[in-house]
């Protein structure tokens, strides 16, 4: 499996960072529309949704309302992206202390509304930072790359410290191999990633303490994102949310910490460090 994981990893990730560095920001918003595609199909089946068609063509919508935004909605971006923040923060407190119901075959109406929150928050997000530049050091695809890699750390962060020091569970009902422990490795493995970021985009001392406090509170909503995920699959009886992704599972069990993180740290990038970004 282990190998199996990292056979699919190295060459998605090159195609992510080409992505990312060598194409454009409409380009790069197309491939972002691709992953919301997916992650809105499996998603509605993790919502109870049977029909095949049916799961398709409300991805096709999801998806449809992501690219609408951008071309002919770019007011209401900013409101959008607010509102998903807003819902992320909120539902980090209910899954606290949520308990999964037993799985069922019954059509969740709520969840799939949920999507149309985030699924088009998060890439309207990554097309905001994607084409951002300030100076030139702190250019779109840097940053865009900053914000995916302070998941990723998180991630390793959270793994080894859990592994070695675990003890406490953080959400037993939903994810019971996630610790308190490993959240706060996330949290100092992060801030270590940050201070080094902070050098490389020549930020003041100001702007680099801002960035610091921007990276903890990514960190923390980037597990809610992984926990809610958890949290829908339980409900729907479900491993994984998908196969596409050999030895990984579905698209969003590779992008859910990303859905959460990405329209946190725009917003709060936009507020205290460069507002016009957003």
């Amino acid at each position: 499996m282990l190998y199996q994981r990292i056979l699919t990893a190295i060459p998605l990730a090159a195609f992510v960072c080409w992505i990312i560095f060598f194409q454009p920001t409409s380009v790069f918003f197309y491939f972002v529309l691709f992953i919301v595609l997916i992650s809105a199909y499996e998603w509605a089946r993790l919502s109870a949704v049977q029909n095949i068609y049916i799961r398709g063509g409300y991805a096709l919508l999801i998806t449809a309302t992501a690219w609408s935004m951008q071309q002919y909605a770019a007011d209401y971006v900013p409101w959008s992206i607010l509102i998903a923040v807003m819902w992320w923060f909120s539902i980090t407190f209910y899954l606290k202390f949520a308990k999964p119901k037993s799985a069922s075959s019954d059509l969740k109406l709520d969840k799939l509304l949920v999507a149309f929150l985030v699924l088009p928050a998060a890439a309207l997000a990554m097309q905001k930072i994607h084409a951002f530049q300030a100076g030139p050091y702190i250019q779109g695809s840097a940053l865009l790359f900053y914000a995916l890699s302070l998941v990723w750390v998180a991630d390793i962060g959270a793994y080894f410290a859990g592994k070695k020091f675990g003890k406490n569970k953080l959400a037993p009902n939903i994810s019971p191999g996630k610790t308190k422990e490993g959240l706060l490795g996330a949290v100092i493995t992060t801030t270590l990633y940050t201070l080094a970021a902070t050098f490389y985009f020549d930020l003041d001392r100001d702007r680099a303490i801002m960035l610091v406090m921007l990276s903890v509170i990514v960190t923390f909503i980037s597990v809610t994102g992984d926990l809610y995920i958890s949290f829908l699959k339980r409900e729907a009886g479900l491993k994984d949310s998908g196969n596409i992704l050999p030895g990984h599972g579905g698209m969003l069990d590779r992008v859910d910490s990303v859905l959460a993180a990405m329209p946190v740290f725009l917003l709060g990038f936009s507020w205290w460090i460069y507002s016009g970004i957003l």
